[in-house]
């Protein structure tokens, strides 16, 4: 059973959360990341007060981290050891800027959380992210009913996601007005979608995708024609409850609001893979798919540059290096000069 909480401890730890918040303009989502890192190094060092930090503490943290199992009994992953050190960290460097806290605690301190060179790199590495292909996005699309109003949202939501990699936060609080069927586009103006980084992101439909196209019109004239919404109302509207005697409760119709969390869109996706006897791909998976199709089929720099952007990106590298990484036999393909069929029947 763990100490009770350091009365101290808690003051500064709530100083610190409001310098990140203020300062350091972090979302409530990523300080709430914080706190459970700061409150997991506290647990461990016993509660001991901050004013009597060791230069000892980060390295028996390390070794801490370093024995410690994930939920899934694997140890804990490189990046996630990375996150939690950069973390204490940068706490560390703070306190020792504190009244109290300068003549005990030195800025190097900070230094000693940090992960050998070699873990280091391994955290930076970016592992290659599971991810349909075009042709098994499209051959689930093309399994999904539309016959009820709740199959065409649901239809809507994973063609919407095979024709732009919209991140599940953006798409969950789009309005109607947001698409533009015309100019095939998606304005994510962050004062009303929920974008990362509060960034505005102009989204075009990626060419290939006609039956994802005609999905997401018929939604859009549904809601026009059958619902009566209005430029304004949501694009994809939460599921209605009604109670049944005995029962308990039964979808029925769409509230005029947006969902309150991403589970039940992500759901609808998990689910149109699994009836095409594909892996579970999350909505993530699409920009994945979308950024790889890319660094395939581009033939000039300012595709490349168009794709990133389109991803919402502020760098072409970052859709190079972290979504756009080639297959084991297509680079072997390429820099042996094999076709890429031979070398899988190889």
């Amino acid at each position: 059973m763990s100490e009770r909480p350091n009365e101290q401890n808690e003051r500064i730890k709530r100083r610190f959360l409001e310098h990140r918040k203020h300062a350091g303009r972090l979302s409530d989502k990523s300080l709430d990341k914080e706190l459970a890192i700061l409150e997991r190094f506290d647990v461990w060092n016993g509660r001991k007060d901050f004013a009597r930090f060791h230069i000892k503490w980060p390295m028996d943290f390390r070794t801490h981290l370093e024995e410690t199992k994930s939920a899934t009994g694997k140890p804990l992953g490189k990046s996630t050891t990375r996150a939690i050190m950069a973390t204490m960290r940068g706490f560390t460097l703070w306190l020792s800027q504190q009244d109290g806290f300068r003549t005990r605690i030195k800025p190097a301190y900070a230094d000693y959380f940090n992960l050998s060179l070699r873990d280091e790199a391994e955290a930076r590495a970016a592992p290659m992210r599971p991810a349909p292909s075009i042709k098994q996005a499209k051959r689930a699309l093309s399994l999904m009913p539309d016959k009820t109003a709740r199959q065409m949202r649901d239809k809507a939501i994973f063609a919407l996601l095979c024709l732009t990699g919209i991140r599940i936060t953006a798409l969950v609080s789009l309005r109607i007005r947001h698409i533009d069927l015309v100019e095939k586009s998606v304005t994510q103006n962050p004062r009303e979608v929920a974008t990362k980084f509060g960034k505005c992101i102009d989204t075009f439909f990626a060419k290939g995708f006609e039956e994802a196209e005609v999905a997401l019109s018929a939604w859009i004239e549904h809601l026009d024609d059958a619902e009566l919404y209005g430029p304004d109302d949501p694009l994809f509207p939460a599921t209605a409850l009604s109670s049944v005697a005995n029962a308990g409760f039964k979808a029925e119709g769409f509230e005029r609001r947006h969902w309150k969390s991403t589970e039940p869109a992500r759901k609808i996706v998990n689910q149109a893979f699994k009836v095409a006897n594909l892996a579970a791909f999350g909505p993530h998976a699409f920009r994945h798919m979308l950024a790889r199709h890319a660094a395939k089929t581009c033939t000039t720099v300012a595709e490349l540059v168009a794709t990133s952007q389109n991803l919402g990106h502020t760098d072409v590298l970052i859709t190079l290096r972290s979504y756009g990484q080639i297959s084991r036999e297509r680079q072997r393909a390429l820099i042996t000069g094999e076709s890429v069929d031979d070398v899988l029947e190889g």
